[in-house]
């Protein structure tokens, strides 16, 4: 504690954070399987070109800039077999990389548009280094890498809005609505999540990638949360393919409804910040089931 408000008064312009996706931690290999993201994030000053850009370096508000890469690996519920009947879901793999710009305002109101670009399928690798990784470490062989979702280039671009409610002195809401559009994701998703214990504002708070910003309210954070949303999906290339002329030798349709659920504890003190979540995933598909996922994160402020 002692250690944190000594260093309050300094001020740390760049993060980095690494995040870390696994279901291993609950003894499966299916669906969202794994997924890595190394994120570079940078609190703009007042002076530069994006601030001053969009309002005039307003000293009410601040900016961050994000840039991230990273890779998703998909999978059906049982590896052991190659031929797509007995699949529920087609293999996919991701590679992206990531830009955002955030705009923080006041204490409880952030919006983030963010563009995503990667590579999808065979190219991307990912089938042939799930397959090493698994002989390696003595996993069952994923045999179904061949039906994998087609080559094919994938351009995102996603709204995000969060907002937050301060309900009692160690517990508030928190609102994130977001809208994704492109050629690899288009849905509408709406979460709730409660925060509870020690907290900061949302606007400098590491629950929403701002503990980068530094000053007078900005302190050390413990706290649990729980939340709860909803996907309104239009479509998923990972499960359905292209929505050109590109077909894939397997694809399912994706649900257009899902519940998800989350709980986890984050902490932040100084230079660096770490989280835990459990995630919980809704039937994605008909044929499907629910998934659980652990998330870690590791953030480190210079």
């Amino acid at each position: 504690m002692a250690s944190c408000a000594q260093e309050d008064s300094l001020s740390y312009s760049n993060e980095i954070s690494l995040t870390i996706d696994n279901d291993i931690f609950f003894f499966i290999d299916r669906y969202y399987s794994a997924g890595h993201e190394i994120t570079y994030r940078r609190l703009l000053r007042k002076e530069q070109f994006l601030a001053r850009w969009f309002d005039g370096g307003n000293q009410s508000s601040k900016w961050i800039a994000s840039f991230g890469i990273g890779n998703k690996i998909f999978t059906p519920k049982k590896v052991r077999f190659v031929n797509p009947i007995n699949m529920d879901r087609p293999y996919a793999g991701f590679v992206y990389g990531s830009i955002s710009l955030s705009h923080l305002k006041g204490q409880s109101s952030i919006s983030s548009l963010s563009l995503e670009t990667g590579l999808v399928g065979e190219m991307t690798g990912l089938g042939q280094l799930q397959a090493w990784w698994h002989e390696r470490t003595g996993f069952q062989e994923p045999r179904g890498w061949d039906s994998q979702i087609a080559n094919e280039v994938i351009f995102n671009m996603q709204y995000q809005l969060q907002k937050g409610i301060k309900i009692a002195r160690q517990l508030d809401l928190v609102s994130t609505s977001k809208l994704s559009a492109g050629t690899g994701s288009n849905k509408i998703s709406q979460d709730f999540t409660l925060r509870v214990f020690k907290f900061n504002p949302l606007t400098r708070s590491v629950f929403s990638k701002s503990f980068l910003v530094n000053d007078d309210m900005s302190n050390e954070e413990f706290f649990i949360f729980f939340g709860g949303g909803f996907d309104y999906v239009l479509s998923n290339i990972f499960l359905e393919g292209s929505l050109f002329d590109n077909p894939s030798p397997f694809t399912v349709e994706a649900t257009t409804g899902i519940l998800r659920g989350n709980v986890g504890l984050m902490y932040a003190c100084n230079r660096g910040s770490f989280s835990l979540l459990l995630n919980n995933v809704g039937k994605e598909m008909l044929n499907g089931s629910r998934h659980n996922y652990m998330s870690f994160v590791f953030s480190h402020k210079f």
